[in-house]
């Protein structure tokens, strides 16, 4: 039987692909001419025209200064509106909320924060984190900029294609229907994701230069978990839960772990590691930092443990995936550095020659990567599909 084509369908997806594409370029080239976006993704002059009319109508892409090119007529160049709309970035971590709202461009334009603890309840921490939601609105609404969505990024076991927060294993939180909740609340489109794959996505979109195909970014603290860009695209597994590498079994006689086990990667790398390795009762990252730049004798050798710990676990990750980058954040990052010259030994030693090749190990510059992520959730959906949200502005 010959198959029916709904040309009208076809035509609309066909759209879509070529404004994504578009959109997409001009995120990562930052300005370009009509003829050149043309040039870049394959399409007629007129094709891209068209669809950049319709951007430039929306408010999405706007003209800047002329260019000229020899000695012909001068041409403008297009790049992503700045007052396109915003994008409202939001991390409950272990000890603090983040909420930013971001431009089409992903430049922070307005910050808050606020510090959490243990001892605060479920419903106190989320109240918290909603009011500094509502607190970013208020903002964009007086700045006469439309919010585009939310995204969130949380430490835990996260269903992000339902949008709930099944388990947060520091937390102590079980099965928060973030998306639904909030979705009710702001009457917005709301994304979540775990923190290490909303860190990785937030350091490949804007901080990665090289633009890592391959990647793994650490997030270490507390947890540990790896957010996984595989062909540059976020890696979540059959169920969504991908990326539990402070789960993988290191040793078969270590200490018990708060998953139930013991032996898992993150009895030897993170902050609780830290803090029993040293036998410090109240540990202050900073403190420890300062002691290492001192050259105390004991930190250094807990450090160079732990280091070569977390080399041996990279090493295994590096084996697996044959990753170019992995990048070490979280909030252990202040003394990240201190281990980055035994880590990158021990993997040298224990990782594939081939696999390990031109592979890059290197400490996040920034602690805000996962949030950043989070207002990228609401971003890429646009960039995905912007053809709605281009109907609604025109």
């Amino acid at each position: 039987m010959q198959r029916v084509v709904d040309k009208k369908a076809d035509q609309v997806t066909v759209r879509r692909l070529n404004m994504s594409a578009i959109l997409r370029l001009l995120r990562e080239r930052g300005t370009l001419a009509r003829a050149d976006l043309a040039k870049e993704l394959g399409m007629t002059r007129n094709t891209a025209s068209n669809i950049v009319t319709d951007l430039l109508q929306a408010g999405l892409v706007i003209e800047t200064e002329f260019r000229r090119a020899g000695a012909g007529r001068p041409g403008l160049l297009l790049e992503l509106a700045p007052n396109g709309g915003f994008a409202i970035g939001a991390e409950i971590d272990v000890n603090r909320i983040i909420v930013i709202a971001a431009d089409f461009n992903g430049k922070i334009l307005w910050e808050q924060s606020t510090a959490i603890s243990p001892a605060q309840s479920k419903d106190e921490c989320i109240q918290l984190a909603e009011q500094l939601v509502q607190d970013a609105l208020n903002w964009g609404g007086a700045e006469g900029l439309k919010p585009l969505g939310i995204g969130l990024g949380l430490a835990g076991l996260v269903d992000s294609e339902n949008g709930t927060l099944t388990y947060a294993p520091t937390l102590k939180w079980t099965n928060v229907p973030f998306k639904a909740m909030w979705e009710e609340r702001f009457g917005l489109q709301v994304y979540l994701d775990n923190e290490a794959n909303t860190s990785a996505l937030g350091y490949h979109t804007y901080a990665d230069r090289s633009k890592a195909r391959n990647l793994a970014y650490l997030s270490i603290g507390v947890g540990m978990a790896a957010g996984l860009m595989l062909e540059a695209h976020l890696f979540h597994g059959s169920n969504g839960f991908a990326g539990q590498a402070g789960h993988m079994k290191i040793r078969t006689d270590g200490e018990a772990c708060s998953c139930g086990d013991q032996g898992c990667w993150v009895t030897e790398v993170g902050i609780a590691a830290l803090a029993r390795k040293a036998k410090l009762e109240n540990i202050d990252l900073n403190t420890v930092a300062r002691a290492l730049r001192d050259g105390d004798a004991t930190m250094m050798q807990v450090v160079d443990e732990m280091a070569e710990m977390l080399g041996l676990g990279i090493a295994n990750l590096v084996n697996l995936f044959n990753l170019d980058t992995v990048v070490l954040g979280g909030a252990m990052r202040t003394v990240l550095p201190f281990m980055l010259e035994k880590t990158r030994s021990v993997v040298d030693q224990r990782a594939l020659k081939q696999p390990r090749e031109n592979m890059r190990i290197k400490v996040a510059g920034r602690d805000n990567d996962s949030v950043f992520g989070a207002a990228c959730l609401v971003l890429d959906s646009i960039m995905n599909d912007p053809v709605p949200l281009v109907r609604s502005l025109i």
